[in-house]
């Protein structure tokens, strides 16, 4: 259940960048270019970015944490550079991308509890 949740959080936050920003991010297609682009961003997060975040864990502790933003908004640039139907203008929209799968991921995932 929380893969699906995720890969629906990947989908909506391509939407709502797209939505919100439209000269910045440009998709050709339909639903289906988002499930695509969306299902992309979902298995790069997946597969590579794991092996992304140990290479930089040290700039991850130099920085406090906020490397991680950067190495996050890298996989929604090799997304992008996967899919030539999906374009985002530039590297701040790839962070704006990252910030919005975050915050959805905080919101929708429900956290463990210890009892």
């Amino acid at each position: 259940m929380k893969l699906i949740i995720k890969w629906l959080v990947c989908v909506a936050s391509i939407f709502l960048v797209e939505s919100i920003l439209p000269d910045y991010v440009t998709i050709k297609g339909g639903i289906t270019t988002y499930l695509i682009a969306g299902t992309i961003l979902w298995l790069v997060n997946l597969l590579i970015r794991p092996l992304a975040q140990i290479v930089s864990i040290l700039f991850t502790l130099i920085t406090f944490g906020l490397f991680s933003l950067v190495v996050n908004a890298g996989m929604v640039a090799l997304a992008d550079t996967l899919l030539p139907s999906v374009k985002f203008e530039n590297f701040w929209i790839c962070i704006l991308i990252a910030i919005f799968i975050t915050i959805l991921n905080m919101l929708l995932i429900p956290k463990k509890k210890n009892n």
